[in-house]
């Protein structure tokens, strides 16, 4: 009756967990969350003329996407089709959901169905790379993680080396976020024949396609991976820095921002994380840690070695690791297994300090809810940075009016950094506008005519003839 009533709970929680996450892409559809990156890409779309073969080749030319032509090809074509529609663009927040089916079956496989959807429901509300859950752009990363699980899979239930090296071989050419972990498919292979094969099949394709299909095939390829970056002593340092700070400051500001925050989450979204939470206690209240306990060292000290792998993909990059801002998006890998590491840590040490499953499961359920709840609070950031914006040029084209400027170069003015450093709205310093790529479509959205006036920021273009100061939520000419 018991174990009945427990699967009862699991289920309950399964279900909890799929809404949950259906409910943070309805937010992102209903607000038409489109910040950053993905303002390009839409307005993109606007002006393809071009047939769709001939649109996803030319999209897949360039220095961003020739050495990620898997997830090239599916962001392309959600480009081309969203010219009639923009929310078929949004419908790349979907793959996040999808990637969460394949971590709960691979992680079921290995471990157990309780801990396969803690560690789900974990993932999905993890404070690491949340710009994956929140930007269409971001579905590379969302599609590496599904190969990658896929590669796992293949390679430790199936002992099936060629399908687990294809899968392995497609999330890297999906983003490039997983290339160290090959030593873990490496590690989990128990013949070294097979381990040969693999590392040859893998590493040979993935070199082929980098040096010599990719320059021939492409007219704009681009070798993105910077190994001489290795050697800069410097650069080094800095990477060891931000990675320490990240998980030992960054993460805990989040969350105390969140809980400060907590007046503007909604009643129903906090009751939503207390029954979450609350399940969690229930299931794993009477759950058999004990005879895992070795299982449970292993996972962290693979988990642990993994999150140092997954990092060491910034020595060779122009990015540093940060939960700050959009650059947050390369965290794909870091956000898995920190997760995996943070489920097995808590069970190890509750046990060699010989607590009880009630404790233990108090600990998870606390977890649960304030991951939750600043994941909601993120949620709101980004929804707020996306009105921020609408809000700054809807300003700027009433001001446009009023000062009879129909064309020209026009500079906002107003402290970004400021602005994300002190307004309590912003959870993770989520992007608002900055980049000059991100005007036209903003412009496009609030009466502006792009093909006429061109807006920057004035921390990018100083030298504009005419500038508007926006300060206090109201914008004033200043030059």
């Amino acid at each position: 009756m018991e174990k009945k009533l427990n699967n009862s709970y699991l289920i309950f929680l399964n279900i909890l967990i799929i809404v949950y996450n259906l409910y943070i892409c309805l937010a992102v559809f209903k607000e038409k969350i489109v910040v950053s990156d993905d303002l390009s890409k839409l307005y993109e779309s606007k002006y393809i003329s071009e047939s769709y073969f001939s649109y996803i080749y030319s999209f897949l030319d360039s220095t961003t996407m020739a050495a990620r032509p898997v997830s090239g090809f599916v962001t392309g074509t959600l480009i081309f089709f969203s010219k009639s529609n923009e929310y078929i663009y949004l419908l790349g927040v979907l793959f996040f959901p999808l990637s969460l089916i394949a971590i709960y079956c691979v992680s079921k496989r290995i471990l157990s169905k309780e801990l396969a959807s803690l560690i789900t429901l974990l993932y999905s509300c993890s404070l690491i790379g949340t710009s994956i859950q929140f930007s269409s752009i971001m579905l590379n990363s969302n599609l590496a993680t599904i190969f990658f699980s896929l590669s796992i899979y293949f390679i430790y239930v199936r002992e099936k080396i060629i399908l687990s090296s294809l899968f392995f071989i497609a999330s890297i050419l999906s983003y490039e976020i997983f290339l160290p972990l090959i030593l873990l498919n490496l590690f989990l292979m128990k013949n070294n024949k097979k381990r040969i094969l693999f590392l040859l099949l893998t590493s040979g394709i993935i070199i082929l396609f980098r040096k010599v299909i990719q320059p021939e095939l492409f007219v704009n390829s681009y070798q993105r991976d910077e190994v001489g970056k290795i050697f800069e002593f410097k650069r080094v340092v800095q990477v060891a820095v931000y990675s320490v700070k990240l998980f030992f400051k960054d993460l805990f500001v989040g969350v105390y921002k969140a809980l400060l925050n907590i007046k503007n989450i909604h009643i129903v979204e906090i009751i939503s994380a207390l029954i979450v939470s609350s399940i969690v206690y229930k299931i794993f209240s009477a759950y058999d840690f004990k005879s895992q306990m070795h299982r449970f060292k292993s996972l962290g000290i693979i988990s642990l070695v993994s999150i140092l792998l997954g990092l060491s993909i910034f020595l060779f990059s122009s990015y540093i690791p940060t939960v700050f801002g959009f650059d947050n998006r390369n965290l794909g890998a870091i956000r898995l297994f920190y997760t995996l590491f943070i489920v097995s840590g808590i069970i190890y040490v509750s046990l060699k300090l010989k607590m009880k499953n009630k404790t233990i499961s108090s600990l998870f359920a606390i977890v649960v809810f304030l991951l939750m709840i600043t994941d909601m609070s993120v949620k709101n950031s980004w929804i707020y940075a996306s009105r921020f914006n609408h809000e700054l040029f809807s300003k700027l084209n009433i001001a446009l009016q009023e000062n009879h400027i129909e064309s020209g170069e026009i500079c906002l003015k107003y402290d970004v950094s400021n602005e994300l450093k002190t307004n309590p709205h912003f959870t993770f310093r989520e992007p608002i506008f900055y980049n000059n790529w991100e005007s036209p479509m903003l412009s496009e959205m609030n009466g502006i005519d792009s093909k006429k006036i061109h807006v920057y920021n004035v921390e990018r273009k100083t030298d504009c003839a005419t500038v508007f100061l926006y300060q206090n939520g109201k914008i004033s000419r200043v030059k």
